[in-house]
């Protein structure tokens, strides 16, 4: 409740900073592209063409340098026809003069867009505000606050940068590679004004904000894994384990199956001290009585489907190939590992998500095709390591070369080389 007053009043302090002259031109880019001038909202006007908006995206983002007219072509038209580009750009130029109605004092007469000597401008003496630059100005005051240990402004500060960030910049316009560099730039600040708070936050014991911050947050960026492991490490903390659990769940699943992106080794982790935190839970409940073997079983039994390999993470499958070492020196079981890469063919142009999808396809066959107390891993980006227990060498290549026969046509069409390697496990140092 504390967190929720506090928030409101930071707000009810921003709108106040941003009324503070309703002649001013208002210009709010994180997020959907809102313009206001003379206190009403321009930019919704349906009777103004794309290509309007589309030119004053273009020259506020770049209102600090001057902009050759050739520029303009490019964004504007690019390879659609326009019969006379100049002429058009000049009719463009002038219907957003007179839309955005600068009437402020100008004693040169200069328009809140000039023009000299062939290329045009942002009158940056004009009288507006926007919410990029407030934004900016808060993260430097709030760094500045911080080091001077002044933390509980630095707080206040940072919670007021967040307020003013409602999505990616011009986030209507996702395509325009003009507007990456600084939706890039903006995004990085926004992710650090969350890691600098939420740090100020927990230090201060207030945990319950610091989810509340991330909650806002992944309302925005659904695929931010920091925000992730930020908010699943206060979950823990709060002693929320289930919720811990289903949202790594949640977040690695999505990463994987809509970006092709195996989780981070922070989230790998968190999984581990969330499954720590479970065994411990289960150790205390088999301490409190006497147990006969049947219920020990069930207490450990694995309940997934148990159908094809075994996947797991590079940690445990070490762990299991250690102890697969130790029954090969006790009992002579040769038991194989193998190693499958990935690479793109000579002379062919390198593409990562071609390659995340190949790694996809091949993980998915490996699991699928191989015995149940088989063991896949993925090693890297572009290789997969495999336990193939009680087979010969001939077997163990067949197996490998049955599967990766499956795959070859996804391969061959992408232009990707499929290499394999056995050796027993004895034999490798």
């Amino acid at each position: 409740m504390l967190f929720r007053s506090r928030l409101n009043l930071l707000d009810s302090s921003l709108r106040i900073i941003e009324s503070g002259d309703k002649d001013c031109l208002k210009v709010y880019t994180l997020g959907s592209l809102k313009v206001k001038s003379g206190g009403k909202v321009i930019s919704n006007d349906c009777k103004r063409s794309q290509q309007l908006w589309n030119l004053f995206k273009y020259i506020f983002t770049y209102r600090n340098k001057r902009i050759i007219q050739e520029n303009f072509f490019d964004v504007l038209w690019n390879d659609n026809e326009c019969d006379n580009p100049g002429k058009a750009l000049q009719n463009l130029i002038y219907r957003l003069r007179m839309l955005l109605d600068y009437k402020e004092e100008n004693k040169e007469g200069q328009s809140i867009i000039n023009y000299s000597q062939g290329c045009y401008s942002w009158n940056k003496e004009c009288n507006y505000w926007t919410d990029v630059d407030e934004f900016e100005n808060l993260y430097n005051n709030g760094k500045t606050s911080e080091n001077n240990k002044d933390f509980d402004n630095a707080i206040e500060i940072y919670q007021r940068g967040l307020s003013l960030y409602k999505g990616d910049y011009l986030s209507d316009d996702p395509y325009n590679e003009w507007v990456t560099p600084l939706r890039n730039y903006y995004h990085r600040i926004y992710i650090d004004i969350i890691c600098r708070l939420t740090k100020l936050l927990r230090d201060d014991g207030r945990i319950k904000d610091v989810l509340k911050v991330c909650e806002e947050a992944l309302m925005i960026q659904q695929f931010e894994e920091k925000l992730y492991v930020i908010y699943i490490e206060a979950l823990i903390e709060t002693g929320n384990m289930k919720q811990a659990q289903n949202e790594y769940k949640s977040i690695t699943s999505r990463l994987y199956n809509d970006m092709g992106v195996k989780p981070s080794t922070a989230l790998r982790n968190l999984y581990h001290r969330i499954k720590c935190n479970d065994d411990n839970k289960a150790d205390n409940k088999i301490d409190k009585k006497l147990m006969n073997l049947d219920d020990i079983r069930e207490v450990m039994v694995d309940r997934d489907d148990c159908d094809g390999a075994f996947f797991c993470d590079p940690d445990i499958f070490s762990s299991i190939y250690k102890l697969d070492c130790r029954k090969a020196a006790r009992g002579g079981q040769v038991d194989y590992m193998g190693m499958i890469t990935i690479s793109v063919a000579k002379n062919k142009t390198n593409n990562s998500n071609v390659l995340k999808k190949v790694m996809r396809a091949l993980l998915d066959m490996l699991i699928q095709d191989l015995r149940e107390g088989d063991v896949v891993s993925e090693w890297s980006g572009t290789q997969v390591i495999v336990l193939l227990s009680e087979v010969t060498l001939e077997q163990a290549d067949g197996v490998l070369t049955r599967i990766l026969n499956k795959h070859e046509v996804l391969a061959t069409s992408n232009n990707i080389i499929v290499e394999k390697l056995l050796k027993p496990i004895s034999s490798i140092e």
